[in-house]
């Protein structure tokens, strides 16, 4: 608690002191509560096309979350936000700690399937793939927009722009400091600040978070799960130069982790990058810009994985990695104006990534031979954290990337517009892959749109699924990169207090990454198993009544989901302004699952939903809320095939209560 009153005080006087010194610009955001519907459907976005487009004209299926929307769905985590998302879930489950998972349009294998990004910056590393292993919490509160791809973007983006793509955008014209109090000894602190002068703009965000957690009797010995956040990024800019910096520190102890529950487990992680981007030249036709980022990624995590009840040995057996990675990327992109109809983009990207640390965290090692093994006569008296082990030594890999693109944008008339685009990838050592992408989109009258879309994604396998070699799973460096092809037929409708979308999807998958159990249901590799085509519709409608704003979501699959996952879901979001306060209310729905892991085992959750609450009131430049996660406190499971009974148990009730100041 001293350090959390220390930042506060900290900032307290920054915020002060520059607010003197500096003549800071207004924002220039609008009062996207004083927008309706239509307005709303106008905002623009990028993320799809490198263009500047509205939800009607990107050539993708996409999902905005503006910063009034964000707020009223009383989230801490910002991967949280994706359970509102047509056809994407996110759950924790087991894996390298309880972090988030991702459940997107049927699939739910947790290989890194969404592409991750933090203002343009990519999240997803090269040893496990995934963005939520290195950075399992993002900060709801310092964000101020997030963009969703769903479908395909391997187009744009490259590997891991799989079943979607995140853009989680931070705030840049905010100067407000936030105090929050909870259950589970809950404490959060955020602040954003900007400032302009003369041509320099400068911009940055703070949050730090810490809570004790809920407690779970799912072991010998009770466990919680803690957490300790670190958020804090920067970015200034200069005529035509930006320099973007970010730092994120987690600490996700105790609870699970490897499938077992221990007060012993520790999941540290770190994630770090700077990106320098410059526009080089401009003309009236053609604008050429210049990119170079470097990103790097730690963890250190330890789980249970052979208690000492078994017998086995005469303390808990516990492990887990101790890694870190890096990459560095140098992009060159241009647009070029052809008329007043047509717009070419193109670009060439080169990144490399390694993994230059591939140690363990254990407390059973052999020092003569050099391996992990449990046995009492390598017990070490606690846990140790080696840096670099022969056993893992096949990990320290690198991988060259090789990209380049292009995208024509073609308004035939008033009616129709074309997107067509490529890109083609070439990854030194491992696999080559063309994606192309194809968008028409037709709007017949006032108020509809249609849209008809196909593209094609892949993922590269990582070093992880190539090379690891643990008490866990054994890596197969035969593995070849899996791919997707999409379709999807959307309509949209909007008018001024209603909006309408549909969105038929099919997905045909194509040599997935799959873990694959032997030795029982205790130790895994990795193949090209799974062929499969899934088949689903998502549904939104959007609707303003005089003072209560309606928003629902649907998903229907109709083919079972790759591994077990979730074949139906739902939300729905309530808005209603009061002379006292706001109020909003929140609503996930999920479908049950009822899977088979052996003949003895059986893991079944019934259908459930959960409830999320917030009441705002603003008093002029300071604002008082009370938030609730799971307000009804639903006790349900997560079904996760690593687990031995399959069950990950979900987040209990979450209380907040939560005081801002906008200085601005």
């Amino acid at each position: 608690m001293p350090k959390l009153f220390y930042y506060c005080l900290c900032c307290v006087l920054l915020l002060a002191v520059t607010s003197r010194c500096f003549a800071t610009s207004n924002s220039s955001q609008p009062d996207l509560f004083s927008l309706d519907i239509a307005q709303l459907s106008q905002l623009e976005v990028t993320i799809a096309s490198n263009t500047s487009e509205t939800k009607a004209t990107a050539p993708s299926t996409i999902t905005v979350f503006d910063e009034q929307k964000l707020a009223s769905l009383g989230v801490i985590n910002a991967f949280d936000v994706l359970n509102y998302v047509p056809g994407m879930q996110m759950a924790r489950g087991d894996w390298v700690g309880a972090v988030p998972k991702e459940h997107a349009r049927g699939v739910r294998l947790d290989n890194g399937y969404l592409l991750i990004l933090l203002d343009g910056v990519r999240l997803n590393e090269t040893s496990f793939g995934k963005a939520t292993v290195y950075t399992p919490f993002i900060a709801a509160s310092v964000l101020e927009r997030v963009e969703i791809i769903r479908g395909p973007g391997s187009a744009l983006y490259g590997s891991n722009a799989f079943l979607g793509v995140v853009n989680f955008i931070t705030k840049k014209q905010h100067q407000e400091l936030a105090l929050s109090l909870g259950e589970n000894g809950y404490q959060a602190l955020n602040a954003s600040y900007h400032l302009k002068k003369n041509d320099i703009a400068f911009n940055a965000n703070l949050s730090l978070q810490q809570a004790n957690g809920e407690s779970y009797n799912e072991a010998v010995e009770e466990v919680n799960d803690p957490l300790k956040h670190l958020f804090l990024n920067a970015q200034v800019t200069y005529e035509n130069t930006k320099l973007t910096l970010h730092l994120i520190e987690n600490q996700l102890d105790e609870f699970i982790n490897l499938g077992g529950y221990s007060k012993d487990n520790v999941h540290k992680s770190q994630s770090m990058s700077a990106t320098l981007s410059h526009m080089l030249w401009q003309d009236e036709k053609n604008t050429f810009d210049g990119l170079i980022s470097y990103a790097n990624f730690q963890i250190d995590s330890s789980g249970m994985v052979l208690p000492k009840e078994l017998g086995i040995v005469s303390e808990d057996f516990l492990t887990g990695p101790n890694w870190r990675t890096q990459w560095s990327k140098l992009k060159l992109a241009h647009r070029y104006i052809l008329d007043d109809s047509k717009q070419f983009n193109s670009g060439i990207e080169y990144r490399h990534a390694s993994q230059y640390q591939a140690g363990v965290t254990t407390n059973y090692y052999d020092y003569q031979s050099e391996l992990i093994i449990p046995d009492d006569s390598n017990y070490l008296g606690s846990l140790v954290r080696l840096d670099n082990i022969p056993e893992f030594a096949a990990l320290r890999a690198s991988h060259d990337f090789y990209g380049v693109f292009s995208q024509l944008k073609w308004q035939l008339d008033e009616k129709w517009l074309l997107f067509i685009g490529a890109r083609y990838d070439d990854i030194q050592g491992i696999d080559s892959k063309l994606s192309p992408r194809f968008s028409a989109i037709w709007k017949p009258i006032n108020h509809h749109s249609f849209k008809l879309q196909y593209g094609e994604s892949f993922r590269t396998p990582v070093n992880n699924e190539l090379y690891s070699s643990d008490s866990v799973t054994k890596g197969n460096p035969d593995l070849t990169s899996e791919y997707v092809k999409t379709s999807e037929l959307v309509w949209l409708y909007t008018d001024t207090n209603l909006s309408l979308e549909t969105v038929i999807f099919h997905n045909q998958l194509r040599d997935f990454i799959n873990l694959v159990p032997i030795e029982g249901n205790s130790f895994f590799t990795f193949d090209n198993t799974v062929n499969e085509n899934i088949t689903g519709v998502e549904f939104s409608a959007s609707k303003a009544f005089s003072k209560l704003n309606v928003l629902v979501n649907y998903t229907q699959l109709f083919d079972d989901p790759i591994n077990a996952s979730f074949k139906r879901f739902a939300n729905l979001s309530l808005r209603y302004p009061t002379s006292f306060a706001t109020l909003y209310l929140n609503t996930i729905w999920r479908d049950k699952i009822d899977e088979a892991l052996s003949e003895e085992t059986q893991f079944f959750q019934a259908s459930y939903s959960l409830v999320n609450f917030k009441m705002e009131r603003e008093f002029g430049k300071h604002s008082v809320s009370l938030s609730a996660e799971n307000l009804l406190d639903k006790e349900y499971a997560i079904f996760d095939p690593r687990v031995w009974n399959g069950a990950v148990p979900g987040k209990g009730r979450n209380l907040r209560v939560n005081y801002q100041f906008n200085f601005n």
